[in-house]
């Protein structure tokens, strides 16, 4: 276990991204060899498969990933046959992406995994506790994405710009 001085940072945004990159770091290689994906190839599958006949744009803007990431990461899951592409009807130069079968059962097996390595992440934690912490990245997520969100940071930039 860590000690105070985990975080180099008391800003929450910091801690909260210190937590995700570690947690990612150290399953990385346990999704590679489970699944033979890393854990952005798997984010990326599972928005293809919850969303048939998505698109190259709306997965780049969905991640935030570069361009030139989001490509690579498409062209290794068509390689793998986890997913693939066919032309839009009404735009030749769009393709639309979905799940293989082999695309979901990687998904699946994937699902599984996390879900075992998210006890281990959160062993830490009673249940009230997981609870209470859910609840609150609930309503931080929820605020963070509301347009009251957007509303509040406009004000605060006008503040400065006056």
């Amino acid at each position: 276990m860590q000690t105070d001085k985990t975080f180099k940072n008391e800003r929450l945004t910091y801690r909260l991204n210190i937590v995700a990159q570690e947690a990612i770091q150290a399953n990385d290689e346990i999704f590679l060899r489970e699944t033979g994906c890393r854990i952005r190839d798997l984010r990326v599958l599972r928005l293809i498969d919850d969303r048939p006949g998505t698109t190259f744009a709306e997965i780049a803007k969905i991640t935030g990933f570069d361009r030139s990431l989001t490509s690579r990461i498409i062209q290794n899951l068509i390689g793998a046959g986890l997913i693939e592409r066919e032309n839009s009807s009404e735009d030749a130069r769009v393709f639309l992406l979905s799940t293989t079968p082999k695309g979901k059962e990687v998904r699946q097996v994937a699902r599984r995994l996390s879900d075992r390595l998210e006890v281990i992440l959160t062993d830490p934690l009673s249940a009230q506790e997981m609870r209470a912490f859910n609840e609150i990245l609930a309503r931080l997520g929820a605020w963070v994405t509301s347009e009251d969100y957007r509303d509040a940071l406009a004000k605060e930039l006008q503040k400065e710009a006056t």
